[in-house]
């Protein structure tokens, strides 16, 4: 028996004997011998206990469990009616207790502030002051409105109007605040807001150069916060370069800011951060104090051409102020694409006149040299370059320089020496025109006595005769070239042309 005992409830001997003996101390159980061993059981009096404690478990307790039920079951129903009352609701709508903690939100709440679970994670400490006060000095019934700053991004609070109501228990006991409202950011813009956002935009359109342009941008920021600097970061064929910089900082350590800017940009986002890696290059070269950065993208249809970084002593920043600097972005991206397509259809009609002006040239003069001279003056004048030379391939297949206009000494020398036969290779692979700038992949991989020289736009055009590349045209500029695809065909049959003429040039000579 005791072995029984043991195993079924998987406790030791010991214990078992002990609360045996324990029982039947309280006239529970009772045993008689059985050989040596005992045999237990339940006295009388206790099987008649255990009778109506039974009778008791199988009624009454299901009557409670029944009618509980059946209330769960009707306050679930009125809850989900409840629920589709308050979230069809373009305001905010939650409650808190007497600790702040949200008990009740609505759909449009949970979507702004996520995974919120207490007041003070959203409100700034002075406003969460008011509201404790409030939860003591409100009347029962009685409603009153208020101006809350509330925090939907990190380190940004949009300021909401908010009417709250106070919730009492049976006992007329205060247990919470709810709260209802809206945002005010649409009609809090102030008069000095509005008049410099119209500024920048006026100014923005009546810059005469990209510098210009920037300078305005800066400027007005300025004016919108309080800020230790802006970066201006503009995106070209995958690449991010740095456009216009008064911080003096970013350019330098543009790798730590780099991911962070990326990140902004492809969520289409304005995103805010008061880390140290970002905050502490600015401090140290403008021998102020960031707070926080907030990386602002430049958005054009739905993509992200680049972006803004503020730098400001501010640990938080309003959400008008934020939006304000948004519009600023948005009127800078329509005009770099307005700019962009203005610059690209000049060069266009810049190619044009180049094909023109060769085809006289090719025309008018026969002499190998003089030929290949003028068609480098000519081209560079038509098409705004600087420097330009042509290189053509010897009875070897070896290119060389045949003549040049206007190369620093440096890089003269260098083209004699033939040290840039990696970047020819390109042209020659790719059987076309290569177009290199400092947004482009390749711009990285140029001897570094290039962008030395200034050269911010690099020209290769194969001169082919039919399928035969026989040479090469090549011109820099220190400004940035816009180029379309259409005009980089018109460029490439300036070097058709030039071989037809060269290959025509070499037969008369030939036959004479």
């Amino acid at each position: 028996m005791l072995d029984k005992i043991t195993r079924n409830t998987s406790r030791s001997r010991a214990t078992v004997l002990k609360y045996l003996g324990i029982l039947n101390a309280k006239g529970i159980l009772s045993y008689k011998f059985v050989g040596r061993s005992k045999l237990w059981s339940l006295t009388e009096e206790s099987e008649t206990q255990t009778y109506k404690t039974q009778q008791i478990m199988s009624s009454t307790p299901n009557n409670d469990v029944i009618a509980a039920t059946t209330r769960l079951h009707n306050m679930k129903l009125e809850e989900t009616v409840l629920n589709t009352v308050i979230n069809h609701q373009n305001t905010i709508i939650f409650t808190v207790n007497n600790n702040m903690d949200i008990v009740i939100s609505n759909n449009t709440f949970k979507m702004l502030f996520k995974e919120i679970t207490n007041l003070s994670k959203i409100l700034v400490p002075e406003q969460l002051l008011v509201v404790k006060e409030l939860g003591n000095s409100l009347i029962p019934t009685k409603t009153m409105e208020l101006q809350l700053d509330l925090m939907e991004k990190y380190g940004t609070y949009t300021p909401y109007k908010l009417t709250s109501t106070p919730i009492s228990d049976d006992k007329n006991n205060q247990i919470g605040i709810s709260f209802m409202g809206e945002e005010l950011s649409q009609v809090t813009r102030s008069k000095r807001e509005l008049e410099t956002l119209l500024t920048i935009t006026q100014k923005m359109g009546s810059a005469q150069s990209e510098e210009g342009l920037m300078n305005e941008i800066t400027r007005g920021i300025e004016k919108l916060l309080d800020c230790n600097g802006v970066t201006v970061v503009l995106k070209e064929n995958k690449n991010l370069h740095i456009q216009h910089d008064t911080t003096y900082s970013v350019k330098s350590n543009f790798k730590v800011y780099k991911k962070y800017i990326l990140e902004s940009m492809d969520n289409l986002e304005t995103k805010i951060t008061t880390e140290d890696i970002y905050l502490e290059p600015v401090g140290s070269k403008t021998g102020t104090s960031p707070g926080m950065m907030v990386s602002i993208p430049i958005i054009y249809e739905e993509t992200s051409i680049g972006a803004l970084l503020v730098f400001t002593p501010s640990k938080s920043v309003g959400s008008i102020t934020i939006e304000n600097m948004e519009m600023v972005a948005d009127e800078l991206a329509s005009h770099i694409k307005i700019q962009r397509l203005s610059q690209e259809k000049q060069e266009f009609t810049n190619t044009l006149m180049a094909m023109n002006h060769i085809s006289t040239i090719l025309n008018t003069y026969t002499v190998e040299e003089e030929m290949l001279e003028r068609s480098v003056t000519s081209t560079m004048e038509t098409l705004g370059f600087d420097m330009g030379c042509i290189y053509l391939a010897d009875h070897e297949d070896e290119l060389t320089l045949r003549v040049h206009e206007n190369l620093p000494t440096t890089l003269e020398n260098m083209c004699i020496a033939g040290m840039f036969q990696d970047i020819f290779q390109k042209s020659l692979e790719k059987q076309n025109v290569v177009y290199i700038t400092p947004e482009s992949e390749e711009y990285e991989s140029l001897d570094p006595v290039i962008s030395k020289a200034g050269i911010k736009s690099l020209l290769i055009m194969p001169i082919k005769s039919g399928d035969r590349i026989i040479g090469l045209l090549n011109m820099g500029s220190r400004k940035i070239k816009n180029y379309n695809d259409i005009s980089l065909e018109n460029l490439s049959s300036i070097g058709l042309q030039l071989g037809l003429a060269l290959e025509v040039s070499k037969a008369a000579v030939q036959r004479k």
